[in-house]
């Protein structure tokens, strides 16, 4: 009688324990052995979706959707007499950020043009994102270029002017 369970092994994506993308869709692959007769490699995820893999000792699985966050697939190889070997692989979906983020100056004065007789001004706003903000970097038409103070909060110290138009 055959007692001996059949090997199977993940590689595609990763033959690692994890894999983390922005990609809505993946493939499954990988091998499986056994010292008889492979009879099937099945796939099945956390979230209740199964299906048969395509082949045996060389399958692969085709597309699988993914729900945003984890998802812990098992792949199965089974033999002839029923034994079966596991390997399992968590994947955690993150959609990529595809909305910009929003900007606005209040200070010195929310409006698009501002006069100032100084050398020098503050500014500060606010930021937005659906996702996060990670930093404001500023620029101006003097050439002048630099990383503001917070994020959804932030401001400018003693930004240089130069005598005529200053655009930042």
């Amino acid at each position: 009688a055959d007692t001996t369970n059949p090997t199977i092994a993940i590689s595609t994506p990763t033959a690692d324990d994890t894999f983390s993308t922005a990609s809505d869709a993946l493939t499954l692959a990988g091998t499986a052995a056994d010292d008889r007769t492979l009879q099937e490699v099945t796939w099945s995820a956390s979230d209740g979706r199964n299906g048969t893999a395509t082949g045996t000792n060389s399958w692969s699985t085709g597309s699988i959707q993914l729900a945003e966050g984890d998802t812990t697939f098992t792949v199965a190889a089974t033999d002839a007499a029923g034994n079966q070997a596991n390997d399992t692989l968590t994947v955690t979906y993150t959609p990529a950020d595809t909305t910009n983020p929003t900007i606005a100056i209040s200070t010195p004065t929310a409006d698009d043009t501002y006069t100032s007789t100084k050398t020098a001004i503050n500014l500060a706003g606010s930021a937005s994102d659906n996702a996060a903000v990670s930093q404001v970097t500023w620029k101006s038409s003097t050439g002048q270029s630099g990383k503001a103070s917070g994020t959804n909060a932030w401001s400018i110290a003693n930004l240089a002017l130069s005598e005529g138009d200053n655009t930042i």
